[in-house]
């Protein structure tokens, strides 16, 4: 995570806490003792989580006397899981939403406090989505929710047991290339997904010899009768593209020196 500093340069969130004197630890597996006992001395009034990769024990999100509670973006009960973003990308999901609830032993069902629907336009590439979603309101919604605990008047909103979505997982590296339904899915479909996945998910070809290690950029797409095989990577009209059977998706590359260098380390 990276975070604005005083004098506007980026830098870590370990940094920016150092500067102002803020406890900080590293949370990973087999510290479970150790942060279990790291809570218990800073005594917490409330835990606050966003984007955390595990779920936290019983044993940690019940110490506080407000309790802990998460921002998860979605308009849960929908999306609940580690991955919402994509699946709210694949289903074209078009007004997802953050929430902020309290912390159970479940994943992502506990008492929702505030909850608000996002409008996101077709084709919106990923940091363009979470600067909606999080920044613009994730983040008013958590501070009215921390204001609300504060004062005593927070409302608490039990969820439905069940979710109308299947669980929001993370994808396995082998269904990266299986995912993308070429033949017959929309054109829509298929740009909106890769837009909002450019930075991660191995749909198709990455660039190769020189640009190893570089992701395609995925720009506008162009409905155009064609014969090329669904999902190939063409040239059209001087362009890189990607054939699907209504038309072209256009790619071009983008160069990264740092990325250059770890794919040379690793090759």
């Amino acid at each position: 995570m990276r975070v604005e500093s005083r004098n506007k340069k980026h830098q870590t969130l370990k940094n920016f806490c150092e500067e102002r004197n803020i406890e900080y630890t590293y949370i990973c597996k087999g510290r479970d003792k150790e942060i279990d006992q790291w809570v218990k001395n800073i005594n917490p009034d409330l835990i606050v989580v966003f984007s955390m990769s595990q779920l936290l024990r019983e044993s940690i999100f019940r110490q506080p006397k407000h309790g802990t509670i998460n921002m998860h973006p979605s308009y849960l009960p929908e999306y609940r899981g580690a991955n919402p973003d994509f699946w709210q990308y694949y289903n074209m999901e078009m007004n997802p939403g953050v929430t902020i609830h309290y912390v159970d032993k479940g994943e992502d069902t506990g008492d929702i406090i505030y909850q608000e629907r996002v409008h996101i336009p077709l084709g919106t590439k990923s940091p363009e989505r979470l600067d909606k979603l999080i920044t613009e309101t994730g983040v008013p919604l958590m501070l009215k929710a921390i204001q609300a605990i504060k004062e005593g008047n927070a409302p608490r909103q039990p969820q439905t047991p069940l979710s109308p979505n299947d669980r929001a997982r993370n994808l396995k590296p082998e269904e990266h290339a299986k995912i993308i339904n070429w033949q017959e899915w929309p054109i829509e479909r298929i740009w909106h997904i890769l837009r909002g996945t450019e930075l991660w998910l191995n749909a198709f070809e990455q660039p190769k010899g020189l640009y190893k290690g570089q992701r395609w950029l995925v720009g506008d797409f162009e409905k155009q009768s064609n014969n090329h095989k669904a999902g190939s990577l063409v040239k059209y009209q001087g362009k890189y593209a990607l054939a699907v059977p209504e038309g072209y998706i256009y790619l071009s590359k983008s160069f990264s020196v740092k990325k250059a260098i770890l794919a040379m380390l690793k090759g």
